[in-house]
């Protein structure tokens, strides 16, 4: 007998799903690779998304340094106990107040002579309360409210024919044990009231009980200002809380002194713990903001031995947008002089590390402080120096020009007219001419004065010289890199959203293509099924023959 026709390799028992899954997984290898491109994208935008973070929180840090670290005073007292005064200081100059206090600020006070016991009526009818201030109320009590504790909220819910509060409050004070309670009425405020008035009074309704047998009007005690000696100057106060003596000191008025030889020195100065915590918390937060950007620019090893590259590996928009920071924080600023002590962020204390991040030498800032406080603070803040004490410099922007500005200030028609000369963008002097309404020059956008703002006098003339402060340049840079603009940290998410826009819709295209690719083998596999089994029962009848 013949042997069999036989087809190797050709029979119903062919892995079809596996020959066809093996083709489309061949075919599908640039949509595979523009996939990991997709999610590369997404870990670069995630990256990169930390990063605006992390120089926001920077950029915060600083902004608190300036306004706060350098603005902490701390305030020392020849009393401890705070006897007869405290002080408390912000943002104050450095300095020492000597202080005697002769006499407290007192409120006006009224005790209604007669006592009541709870729940007793006071009398229905209209009582009239004038203020120190002269403001006048009615207050009408009625059998809702005929009680001592009713007639103190009608007083406390007093207002004049404005619908101004009165300045005057009521409380209900228990004088005997019975409960028998007696009405006080108190000015809110210490100290002589508008126009000199130093009492209020309440006139009673026709019949009170509060005033047996005659309808009169009852007055309180007279109020007084607290009277005390500062650095030598007698002066005069409505409150014992003293904020306007001295800028940025408070003295809080404990009590009237005996002996008036004796005085309680306070000494002013920066508080510099709270300033170099304030400083700690900018190092930390580049160094947060340095650290994201080195862990997504290495390479990392994988457990089978292989290298991933960070996402930020060898893309130099990054790295200068990374080094734009650093050298703002760590660089001297424009229209610093030189020649000072505390030019730069490496005069007082910090440095850069080998690996990129930095450091603060507290030793050194604290020297830097104690010896120049002010220099230090502008060194991180906008500042200006005028040669004339009829300009003042207000504030300026990092767009403001570091070249000395000469100015003439004249009175004009009753306008006021500065006339401000500078390096132009072209490097030949250049004058600008700028008019005020309010006393205050705001430099026009697009010219070397752009961000000033100063505040003169007519016949002010010199020379002004302006420093763009740390803070200053890092919290503008923070707004740009931020922003959409190509290169900058928005741009960069920008691209990287729009390529993965156009990567999905090659994709799409192409998952249809393997879509149609598989039906097709699967068609023709299909087809060469029957085709063999065809083959196979044919070679079986043959060889039956």
């Amino acid at each position: 007998m013949a042997s069999a026709i036989s087809f190797q390799g050709l029979s119903t028992n062919l892995p079809t799903d596996q020959l066809i899954a093996a083709i489309i997984n061949q075919q599908s290898q640039p949509m595979v690779r523009m996939q990991n491109q997709q999610a590369t994208n997404n870990k670069k935008s995630l990256a990169l998304q930390t990063l605006r973070t992390d120089l926001t929180s920077l950029s915060t840090a600083i902004d608190s340094l300036t306004i706060s670290g350098f603005q902490s005073n701390k305030v020392t007292s020849t009393d401890s106990q705070g006897t007869y005064a405290t002080a408390t200081a912000s943002g104050a100059a450095s300095g020492q107040y000597d202080l005697t206090v002769k006499s407290l600020a007192t409120r006006s006070r009224l005790v209604l002579p007669t006592a009541l016991a709870t729940g007793a009526a006071v009398g229905t009818g209209t009582y009239t309360l004038t203020d120190m201030s002269g403001r006048t109320a009615s207050i009408t009590i009625d059998s809702t409210n005929n009680t001592l504790s009713g007639l103190a909220q009608a007083i406390n819910n007093a207002k004049d024919a404005s619908g101004t509060a009165l300045d005057v409050g009521a409380t209900v004070i228990q004088t005997n044990a019975d409960g028998t309670s007696q009405l006080v009425l108190s000015a809110n405020n210490t100290g002589v009231g508008s126009g000199g008035a130093t009492t209020f009074s309440l006139q009673m309704a026709a019949g009170s009980a509060l005033d047996p047998g005659a309808t009169g009007t009852f007055t309180s005690s007279t109020a007084t200002n607290s009277n005390f000696i500062l650095n030598g100057v007698e002066m005069w106060r409505s409150s014992n809380a003293v904020s306007d003596a001295v800028a940025g000191v408070t003295f809080n008025l404990n009590q009237a002194q005996t002996d008036l030889t004796k005085t309680t020195t306070f000494t002013v100065a920066m508080d510099t713990d709270a300033a170099t915590k304030a400083m700690q918390t900018v190092v930390d937060k580049f160094n947060a903001f340095y650290k994201d950007y080195k862990d997504n620019a290495k390479f990392t090893q994988n457990d089978d031995g292989t290298y991933t590259k960070g996402v930020f590996n060898m893309d130099m928009t990054v790295r200068n947008i990374v080094s734009q920071v650093s050298q703002a924080l760590m660089g001297s600023p424009s229209g610093v002089n030189p020649a000072t002590a505390y030019n730069s962020a490496a005069s007082i204390g910090l440095k850069t590390n080998q690996d990129g991040t930095i450091a603060l030498d507290t030793t050194a800032f604290t020297d830097a402080l104690t010896k120049g406080s002010r220099a230090v603070s502008n060194l991180f803040a906008n500042s200006g120096s005028s040669t004339s004490p009829l300009l003042t410099f207000v504030s300026s922007g990092s767009k403001t020009t570091s070249s000395p500005i000469a100015f003439s200030v004249a009175n004009n028609a009753g306008t006021l007219t500065g006339s401000f000369t500078t390096t132009g963008a072209d490097g030949n002097p250049a004058t600008y001419t700028l008019t005020s309404t309010d006393g205050n020059f705001y430099g026009a956008t697009g010219t070397p004065l752009e961000g000033l703002v100063l505040q003169a006098s007519a016949g002010a003339t010199g020379t002004l010289t302006v420093s763009t402060g740390i803070s200053r340049l890092l919290q503008d840079l923070n707004n740009t890199l931020s922003d959409s603009n190509p290169g900058d940290i928005g741009g960069l998410i920008s691209d990287l959203s729009a390529s993965n826009y156009r990567l999905q819709i090659q994709i799409d295209q192409q998952k249809d293509y393997l879509d149609r690719s598989k039906a097709s083998l699967q068609k023709l596999y299909s087809n060469l099924e029957t085709v063999v089994g065809q083959l196979q029962a044919a070679g079986q009848s043959l060889s039956s023959l």
